[in-house]
């Protein structure tokens, strides 16, 4: 605590009384050029942005602890601890000095709070990331649970439903995965306790807890279109009303332009849950985490942000009917059709920037007039991208469409709203920092726009010229060849003059400041211009920031019309990006229909085919496949570690996938039963924080697929099993694969692989279900993997080999290829000179120490036979472990 006289400042007492109505806000209190931190905002927030903590009245036994950033660099700083969790209050001056007349402290008020998912400035986030915050509702009257996501970044607002049931938490926490927001808003009533169960899928996610009356779609006090507030019991409105009500006390001003309200049905695309996106890695390797060598990365080849965020929300959506995938196609065929029409049109594209976030900073109530020249430029781009699409689309080949794809609708221009910007700002506007109220911050207006401006800059700018003017006569007239005309932003304009020429000095001189080797003098004369020109240059400044505050009100009022303008650019860059890789991948427009059956003809895995051509091997072994929940369900592929099972699960995956993205695909011909959903158990990892193991995790995922899969789904299992002992597995592998077959109304497409060659009997015994396998030859000890996929079962995994192949020493190698062979002469069925019958398990041929067992550990397992685990206390476990350990140890002191 701070001593009374520490506190009891004005500047100080109006920070705490701010403060205290932002308790749980880190607060920016702006002094000047600088947002300050005070107390414990300043000592907690100093160390995670690197800042030097220091503090008022240094020395003092009171001292208070502060820090500060300066103003024109704030938006990092408030980016990074928003990031880290932590809600910003943005406190600013609201009035300029020269209202109070110097005489009191200026006037301060809290603008905007940015929390994790609020984000003020979207400067530096990568245009493929969305920056959601999520309200979760639930129904009274059990119709389910609500969903609103909005992007404060984009406006993007939109609600989903996910029906009341024994299922409903676990896919309300799945549409949390898919979105990934950066915070969750929830009621403080019980359903809170969900958020246990969704946390740890949600790295990084802040939990939120509101007043339940948030979420009570009546006391929305302006409505965006879409949102009814009399949907009291509709979990979506009530959803949406949760995250309006946290908008509106959070960041009011945002508020006047909220868009408009959009739903969406989870059935309506193709869902994918987190493994398998992992799996699959659509938006991040597994390697490292990065955008590099995934899906995304191959398929963006966008020319603006907006594009490149529509082909991520394409991606993590996928179309599930075949209608809407096939409408999407055609505008894709339109497109990749003609190379100079679409490489126009993209050219036409790239000068456009982030409309939609461009948008979101040139409506904030803090916008500079370089935010709103930049949606200027944006917008100033959109007439010659409609004449480029309708140029082209004229030139088109558009056999194959009955008429040209709405999809390749083209963007209506806002032509009113681009001269009137043009007219008003100069081509490049100087620096303005956010929130300043300065009077030097002018020169923005194009001069002729407002002719009472430009005679107020006239009369500032005569003034300033006879002050220019004023240097040298004062020079010729006083002899005072150093003499200087200063500026200063507090004390204004002087003569000053070295110590060494006082003596010089005019009696006339006004002494105004004395510095260490200068003096500073006014004059009756300089303080009428100088009064003049200030009183000038501020008037000028207020007009000025008085026009501009009109210009953003007029934005403000074409908030939808920018913002449908910016969703025709994102689906026209996101179709010609599509159109663009396929054309120069060779890809091939692929059928997607309402059927079940999926056929692919020559498919290839598309990152590996692209990273095999990156480094001059075009050497990618296509391969074909045919699933059908009729005939061939199940295919079960066998063969060689490293011929290619794993990347043919994925490819096949992939394929459908992109499918019904509506992009092309990689392989000679491919028809898609549309798909509900993809599963796949590929690859091992575990779970350390939650103490489960690679068997546990590999249990959890499979048990979560039979749950989870239906008829119309596509399931890619491998190596299920592998992770505990072999018998174990083997029927752990065998259940599996017979459950999907067998469960009347499940039976999904499925692709199994597996070394358990077993499991091959099962092509024999079930009529869905056929054996395929990788081929490889043997070249003396080494193996060749040809990577092409043929029917029947493989009887070998060459392990050994790619052991070899891994580098492991050759004793190792030696040694294992011995025991291999005593395995498979000994393992049940083998041929055996003496076969024991009462003892059919797996033995294999020990070296000679080890061979015959020491007297001691037959006397410890004679011991130990005799031991009932049920009977034995505690204690009495303890006294035979020691006795066994005093066997040992006069059997083997070392």
């Amino acid at each position: 605590m701070k001593s009374a006289s520490a506190l009891d400042t004005p500047m100080m007492r109006q920070y705490l009384s701010i403060k205290e109505t932002q308790k749980e806000a880190v607060l920016f209190y702006r002094m000047g050029d600088f947002y300050e931190l005070f107390l414990d905002d300043a000592e907690r927030v100093a160390p995670l942005l690197d800042l030097t903590l220091t503090s008022r009245d240094k020395g003092k036994p009171d001292a208070i602890p502060m820090c500060g950033v300066p103003v024109h660099s704030a938006d990092g700083y408030v980016k990074r601890l928003a990031e880290l969790g932590y809600r910003v209050a943005i406190c600013e001056q609201v009035e300029t000095p020269s209202a109070t007349g110097g005489r009191r402290l200026l006037r301060r008020e809290v603008v905007e709070v940015i929390t994790p998912g609020l984000v003020g400035d979207p400067a530096g986030i990568e245009a493929h990331v969305e920056v959601a915050v999520v309200a979760i509702a639930v129904s009274s009257s059990g119709e389910g649970w609500g969903l609103a996501t909005l992007d404060a970044s984009t406006g993007d607002f939109r609600t989903t439903c996910v029906p009341e049931g024994p299922e409903a938490e676990g896919r309300v926490g799945e549409e949390l995965q898919r979105i990934q927001p950066r915070e969750v808003l929830l009621g403080a009533d019980r359903r809170a306790s969900s958020w246990a169960s969704w946390e740890e899928a949600l790295p990084g996610a802040a939990l939120t807890v509101i007043d339940d009356e948030a979420f009570d779609p009546s006391r929305v006090s302006v409505c965006p279109d879409g949102f009814d507030p009399d949907a009291h019991g509709n979990p979506e409105m009530c959803a949406a009303a949760g995250v309006l009500s946290y908008l509106d006390r959070n960041q009011p001003a945002a508020r006047e332009s909220t868009p408009r309200l959009r739903s969406y049905r989870l059935g309506d695309s193709l869902v994918l849950d987190a493994a398998t996106r992992t799996h699959l890695e659509l938006f991040a390797n597994t390697e490292d985490g990065s955008r590099q060598h995934t899906l995304i990365d191959l398929l963006d080849e966008s020319c603006t942000p907006l594009g490149s965020r529509r082909l991520a929300r394409w991606l993590r959506y996928p179309l599930r009917e075949s209608g809407p995938v096939r409408e999407r196609q055609d505008g894709v065929a339109v497109l990749a059709d003609g190379d100079r029409m679409r490489e126009r049109l993209r050219a036409a594209l790239a000068p456009v920037r982030d409309l939609e976030r461009g948008l979101a900073r040139a409506i904030r109530p803090n916008a500079t007039p370089r935010d709103v020249a930049a949606l200027r430029d944006s917008l100033a781009a959109i007439p010659g991208i409609a004449a480029e699409l309708a140029s082209s689309t004229a030139e088109a080949d558009l056999a194959s469409v009955v008429e040209q794809p709405t999809v390749l609708a083209a963007p209506v221009p806002l032509d009113a709203l681009v001269e009137k910007l043009q007219d008003a700002l100069v081509e490049d506007p100087p620096v303005v920092h956010r929130g300043s109220r300065g009077a030097g911050e002018t020169g923005y207006i194009r001069t002729g726009f407002r002719p009472e401006l430009d005679e107020v800059r006239e009369g500032a700018a005569k003034g300033r010229e006879w002050i220019a003017n004023l240097e040298a006569q004062e020079r010729e007239r006083t002899g005072i060849s150093a003499l200087k005309v200063r500026f200063h932003p507090v004390h204004g304009y002087s003569l000053e003059v070295p110590k060494t020429q006082q003596s010089k000095v005019p009696e006339h001189y006004e002494r105004k400041q004395t510095l260490a080797s200068v003096e500073r003098f006014t004059t009756e004369g300089l303080r009428e211009i100088e009064s003049d020109v200030m009183g000038a240059s501020e008037r000028a400044a207020s007009m000025e920031r008085e026009i501009f505050e009109g210009l953003r009100r007029e934005v403000v009022g074409e908030v939808d019309a920018v913002r449908e303008v910016a969703d025709r650019i994102g689906d026209l860059d996101a179709l010609a990006s599509l159109a663009h890789v396929a054309r120069r991948e060779a890809w091939v427009r692929p059928e997607v229909h309402a059927g079940e059956s999926l056929e692919i003809r020559g498919g290839r895995h598309p990152v590996v085919e692209s990273i095999l051509r990156s480094r001059g091997a075009d050497d990618f072994v296509p391969n074909d496949c045919e699933l059908d929940p009729g005939s061939i369900q199940v295919c079960l592929l066998t063969g060689p570690n490293m011929s290619g099972k794993s990347t043919y699960l994925r490819q096949v995956a992939l394929i459908a996938l992109m499918a019904q993205v509506g992009s092309w695909v990689p392989a000679e011909s491919a028809r898609v039963g549309a798909i509900d959903r993809i599963f796949t158990r590929v690859g091992a990892s575990d779970r350390l924080s939650r103490g489960e193991s690679t068997f546990m995790v590999e249990m959890r995922e499979t048990a979560e697929i039979l749950g989870q899969a239906s008829r119309r789904s596509l399931v890619l299992l491998d190596e299920i099993g592998r992770g505990t002992s072999t018998y174990d597995g083997l029927a752990i592998a065998w259940a599996v694969l017979e459950y999907l077959h067998d469960t009347p109304g499940l039976q999904p497409r499925t692709l199994f692989a597996t070394h358990f060659h077993e499991l091959i009997d099962l092509g024999q015994a079930k009529e869905r279900v056929r054996n395929a396998h990788f081929e490889a030859r043997e070249w003396g000890d080494d193996v060749v993997f040809l990577r092409r996929l043929v029917p029947g079962g493989a009887s070998r995994s060459y392990g050994i080999q790619v052991a070899r192949l891994a580098g492991l020493p050759s004793s190792v190698i030696d040694r294992a290829a011995q025991i291999l062979k005593s395995l498979e002469s000994s393992a049940p069925g083998a041929k055996s000179a003496e076969p024991d019958p009462a003892h059919p398990q797996l033995s294999f041929e020990l070296d000679e120490r080890a061979a015959v067992p020491p007297p001691a550990h037959e006397e410890i397992l004679e011991e130990l036979r005799k031991t009932d685990p049920n009977r034995t206390a505690p204690l009495d476990a303890l006294t035979l472990v020691a006795r066994w350990r005093e066997i040992l140890d006069r059997e083997d002191p070392s």
